[in-house]
């Protein structure tokens, strides 16, 4: 299955039902250690695949700005969370998974844990998660 471009469908919801009106697009990492949460980036997209492929656009950004932090140390060893959003990018088959998932209205996610030097100087335990899901909408009534 490919990761077509979808269009917003009906859905049968009494009374009256709902409509798809989007999907909601995040990057954000959360630190319970800390007890803070940072949004990086949002985006409202058109279409599952639309959603899906910026979700892959933030995953390159993540694994990039992850592996220059590696490399201002001594000795490069890739980040672990670097490696499970290259892993997940690399993966078509769940790729297509994904967007057919979010196209029959469930939320997805590629979500990542490790250590991670924070604002510096504090080294804390971080989950980096990328997740999109559908906007819902009541039909107009008329």
């Amino acid at each position: 299955m490919s990761c077509a471009r979808f269009r917003p469908q009906a859905i049968p919801s009494p009374p009256g039902g709902q409509f798809v009106d989007g999907y909601w697009a995040e990057a954000v990492v959360r630190s319970s250690e800390l007890g803070r949460d940072w949004y990086l980036a949002g985006a409202w997209l058109d279409t599952p695949a639309g959603a899906v492929d910026w979700l892959h656009d933030r995953a390159a950004r993540l694994v990039s700005a992850l592996e220059t932090s590696d490399r201002a140390n001594t000795g490069h060893t890739p980040h672990p969370v670097a490696a499970v959003f290259r892993e997940w990018s690399a993966d078509t088959v769940f790729r297509s998974v994904q967007c057919a998932a979010l196209a029959d209205l469930h939320p997805i996610s590629a979500n990542a844990r490790g250590r991670d030097r924070v604002q510096g100087s504090v080294e804390a335990d971080v989950l980096y998660s990328l997740s999109a899901r559908p906007i819902l909408r009541p039909s107009p009534r008329g």
